[in-house]
């Protein structure tokens, strides 16, 4: 196999890890004490207390145990988030983020919060 196959291997390999990445951020930010204060009718500052345990009023426990729920798996995605990073993986593959940006082209990927914000801008 020449260099440039292998680069180019590699490269796709990269575009897989950062478009699993982006599915990540999705559901993080799905999670963000903002978004769950209006899937819960509530507050942010309400799930942030929610998560640190301390006493509300504003939901019954069963909500608050969810919630509790959420933040952990947020905590759990967000710490696969560093090494999924464009700048990391360019690193880690050794190619150029633009081989990265060429391969999610080659497959017509487009970053789901993209696809997001054009869905509520339509509505």
């Amino acid at each position: 196999m020449s260099g440039n196959h292998l680069s180019k291997m590699r490269a796709r390999q990269a575009a897989k890890d950062y478009m699993h990445g982006a599915d990540l951020r999705a559901q993080s930010e799905e999670l963000s004490d903002k978004l769950l204060g209006v899937k819960f009718g509530c507050s942010s500052f309400t799930i942030r207390k929610v998560r640190e345990h301390m006493p509300v009023v504003a939901l019954d426990d069963e909500d608050q145990a969810l919630i509790r729920q959420c933040a952990a798996e947020k905590a759990r995605i967000d710490q696969q988030l560093p090494k999924l990073t464009k700048s990391y993986l360019s690193r880690h593959y050794q190619v150029s983020p633009e081989a990265i940006d060429i391969e999610l082209d080659l497959v017509g990927w487009e970053d789901p919060r993209i696809q997001r914000k054009k869905r509520r801008a339509a509505a």
